[in-house]
């Protein structure tokens, strides 16, 4: 039964025109963890691709963009902080929503494994604490104080949030660009090896869609957003773009002083670690380590934001239990969606670092597949939903859905065959939970009406 109390709860809306172009822009490219992505998936994908890693994070970039245009289209027609959740719910039911908002929010709690171990290891690496990095229980304790502290931040108000999140990223762009330049001037020519890794393109380009992932949150805050139809995807699009060049120069840069062999030889753990020191000297490195942390807690932060608010979606349309829907009076955020994401991160995070010995690239290989499930599913969502209203708009309806739909079909089927057990069984076991948990729940009566 709903009290009173729930009801008024319920009922309050999130801080309405609190966002600009610029923050919401900042939160887009800062879920990307550009500095983090960087150091955890170049190694990956050299090893997958070799030297055309430049190329491949370049052509990864059209099936992203392409599924920015659908949550363009999509968030033109209901700017709701859930995003594919209400989209999808809308387009094919309440089951497939379900589903679809699970799998947003699972691979949120997956990566939110990824950042705080690396959060973790690099302030103990930056304090001069190799015991420590080394040490599970170590990583388990400061990542899950990281863990509560970034959700205490994005509970506290998404002004806040936001400004914290031009600060941070600022920083780690910088010591990225630094990077660059001294990893071109040190191998003295811009051409690469011929060396081509694995050859295993699909599961390359996953690896790539990795990276971007993150540009959607700028979708998540639209109810936050000044213009909510229209600067989210403005802000998306700015994000992607800026994102293709950043990751484009710093692979490149990485390649051409390092060559593929070393690279690929660190594929399981990070190459800014490896190299920074050589590059840039004790104090650069240690500056390279400092933005590697930065990023790893921003984007702690800014996907404890839109999870969140998927959660608080999914409640106010009965797919999630109503307590899930609860607004904070004083700052005007999801409270209980807020707290129990963090909370399962945590939980998630602790079992992991402490059972797993490669936690990195099984949850960056899981997370790539479950990512692009739901942008897949997304895709596809776009000529449903607007089914008796695509004339006129054919290109964005219908024509721009069917070709993401189809690179992310193709990518899915070639690299299920090269992504190895360990994201597999991640993934089946995630699906196979959602699956029992969504079903699990009473549907509501007829008749009962949705906020």
């Amino acid at each position: 039964m709903t009290t009173t109390a729930d009801s008024r709860s319920r009922g309050r809306s999130l801080r309405r025109d609190a966002l600009g172009l610029g923050t919401s822009t900042a939160i887009g490219i800062s879920s990307s963890a550009p500095a983090y992505s960087l150091a955890v998936a170049v190694g990956l994908l050299v090893a997958y691709v070799g030297t055309a890693a430049p190329m491949v994070l370049a052509l990864a970039a059209v099936p992203v963009v392409l599924v920015t245009l659908c949550f363009r289209e999509l968030n033109r027609a209901e700017p709701n902080c859930g995003t594919t959740f209400p989209w999808t719910e809308k387009a094919f039911g309440l089951g497939v929503g379900r589903m679809v908002g699970w799998t947003t929010v699972m691979a949120c709690v997956l990566v939110m494994s990824n950042l705080a171990q690396v959060a973790s290891i690099y302030t103990y690496v930056l304090l001069g604490l190799d015991d420590a990095a080394g040490s599970r229980g170590a990583q388990a304790g400061l990542g899950a104080v990281f863990i509560v502290v970034m959700a205490v931040l994005a509970y506290r108000g998404i002004q806040i949030a936001a400004w914290t999140q031009a600060i941070l990223l600022t920083v780690e762009v910088v010591a990225l660009l630094w990077f660059a330049i001294n990893a071109f001037h040190e191998a003295g020519t811009l051409s690469l090896p011929t060396d081509t890794g694995q050859g295993k393109w699909a599961t390359g380009v996953l690896v790539a869609v990795f990276l971007y992932w993150g540009w959607d949150s700028s979708f998540s805050v639209n109810e936050e957003t000044r213009d909510p139809r229209r600067t989210p995807a403005i802000a998306a699009l700015i994000a992607n773009g800026f994102l293709v060049i950043l990751y484009v120069v710093v692979a490149w840069s990485a390649i051409a002083y390092a060559g593929v062999g070393p690279l690929a030889d660190i594929a399981d753990d990070d190459f800014f670690s490896v190299l920074s020191n050589d590059l840039l000297g004790t104090a650069g490195g240690k500056l390279l380590i400092g933005a590697v942390l930065v990023s790893a807690l921003a984007s702690t932060q800014t996907t404890i934001l839109p999870t969140a608010r998927t959660m608080l979606s999914m409640a106010r349309r009965d797919a999630f239990p109503g307590q899930f829907a609860r607004i904070s009076t004083r700052f005007h955020t999801p409270s209980v969606s807020t707290w129990v994401f963090a909370g399962a991160s945590l939980v998630i995070y602790v079992a992991l670092v402490l059972t797993s010995d490669a936690v990195l690239a099984d949850a960056v290989g899981a997370v790539s597949v479950l990512v692009s499930i739901y942008y897949l599913a997304t895709a596809i969502a776009v000529p449903v939903y607007f089914t008796g209203a695509i004339e006129g708009r054919v290109l964005q309806r219908v024509v721009v859905p069917l070709l993401a739909a189809a690179s992310f079909v193709v990518v899915l089927v070639l690299a299920v065959s090269e992504v190895g057990t360990g994201p597999l069984v991640v993934v089946g076991v995630t699906m196979v939970v959602g699956a029992l948990i969504m079903f699990s729940m009473k549907p509501p009566a007829e008749g009962e009406g949705r906020s």
